[in-house]
């Protein structure tokens, strides 16, 4: 096992770390399958409302790539389609059944997973909606399923630092983790499987199959960062990756046939026990929050997660919900009082001289200014970028000189926010960015 190091990045002290408990969350009345959560996609309804549908059934698909589908979580009927901005697809709703039904593929055998070619492996995960797991680099698209990566990074921590603790799934579904992992193998000639050092004691036998340990200093375990410090050539720069709850859903898809409908998550909120629970993939998240304060902030990610609305659903890459408490009043005088309670990046409160968790809330403190070149983003960018100086080259449409500061290895991590004195969303315009220089490309 290989250790990667980072020299920068940083350690929030949050409060509100789940614990490790397991509990079975109430069932829910319904599903739903978001296109909020999946980058770049153009979808394509398949369904109308009021249809009947089974577990695994096409909802949607990429008009990219119309082989490549989206299907449903559970079992029942269509009861709403909903629409944002300009018709963009927002979400499909299942009202579920009592009893479930699934699309049923056949199983490929684990003594003999070479038992399927490996482009009828490609089109079963296609169309049984789990083939968008693999993402592609550098803006992290779905996998070109034509393309062979020099790599696929397998991350066991998710993108948050509240994310479910992989020992969890690990000693639920070892069988189907070792098994995509053989499946991968169908796909590129190295794979590279990264573990926080807080993780590994939980993990079990599967520590056998971590090859990258990395630091509990964010975002060290996500791929983007794995990538950046890894990669030593041009063809590496277009390499795949997967999280470890996604690989678990396709090695059981493969191994039974049938859609997994399970799902680990973490719901934190301040003064509520943590654990985490199992529930359904596409679960409401008005049940999965229960009650808190209407000025609440309910987001997918402390740091690069989406707002999410009280009445949507978990999408296919979310898995935790973090409701941050909104003060009805801004605080008075705010920038002379020791701060005590505050997280900080710099030692402007008095809260650096203490270890103890703090609770974030969803004030600004302070609004929007002028960028003043304090380097704070330079020196906690965990890919070694200056974020200031893409964002001004960015506002100045000079997309080459972004590209020359390195904006294509920018992981979308959120530090650089979350550290500005100015309050300027950084990641929000780096990865807007990001996306447009994407989008003309193609």
């Amino acid at each position: 096992m290989e250790k990667i190091k980072i020299s920068k990045g940083f350690i929030p002290k949050l409060a509100g770390m789940p614990d490790t408990s397991l509990i079975k969350a109430p069932a829910p009345k319904t599903v739903g399958l978001s296109a909020m959560d999946i980058a770049y996609i153009r979808p394509k309804l398949l369904v109308k409302e009021n249809e009947r549908v089974l577990t695994g059934t096409p909802l949607f698909c990429d008009k990219r790539d119309t082989s490549i589908q989206y299907v449903s979580p559970g079992t029942g009927r269509v009861k709403k389609i909903w629409f944002g901005a300009r018709r963009r697809l927002q979400e499909v709703v299942i009202a579920l059944d009592a009893a479930e039904a699934f699309i049923q593929f056949d199983p490929v055998p684990k003594s003999d997973p070479n038992a399927i070619s490996k482009q009828d492996l490609i089109l079963r995960l296609k169309q049984g909606g789990l083939w968008q797991s693999l993402r592609q680099f550098p803006a992290k698209d779905t996998a070109d399923s034509n393309h062979t990566p020099a790599m696929i990074i397998v991350s066991l921590n998710g993108n948050d630092l509240f994310s479910p603790h992989p020992g969890i799934l690990m000693n639920r579904e070892k069988e189907a983790f070792e098994y995509g992992l053989d499946l991968l193998k169908r796909f590129s000639p190295r794979i590279v499987v990264t573990a926080r050092y807080s993780s590994l004691d939980r993990l079990g036998p599967v520590v056998a199959h971590i090859t990258h340990q990395v630091p509990d200093t964010y975002p060290a375990w996500d791929p983007g960062v794995v990538l950046f410090h890894l990669k030593k050539s041009v063809e590496e720069n277009t390499a795949w990756s997967i999280s470890a709850d996604h690989l678990v859903m396709m090695g059981k898809f493969l191994l039974t046939g049938q859609y997994p409908i399970e799902k680990v998550v973490t719901i934190t909120k301040k003064g509520d026990k943590k654990p985490h629970f199992l529930t359904r993939q596409g679960a409401p998240i008005k049940t999965l929050a229960g009650s808190f304060h209407e000025n609440s902030l309910i987001t997918t990610g402390q740091f690069n997660g989406r707002l999410a609305d009280i009445t949507s659903h978990l999408g296919f890459f979310e898995n935790t919900l973090n409701i941050i408490d909104t003060p009805g009043e801004e605080e008075v005088f705010g920038f002379i009082r020791p701060g005590s309670d505050k997280t900080s990046v710099s030692k402007t409160f008095l809260s650096c001289l203490s270890n103890s968790p703090k609770q974030v809330d969803g004030t600004l403190h302070g609004e929007e200014r002028a960028c003043i070149n304090c380097s704070y983003c330079e020196n906690i960018c965990p890919n070694d970028l200056m974020p200031n100086f893409i964002m001004k080259a960015l506002h100045s449409d000079e997309i080459e000189t972004a590209l020359e500061y390195g904006l294509l290895d920018c992981c979308r991590c959120g530090l650089c926010s979350y550290t500005c004195p100015s309050k300027i969303e950084l990641a929000t315009i780096l990865s807007h960015g990001m996306d447009s220089y994407y989008k003309d490309k193609a």
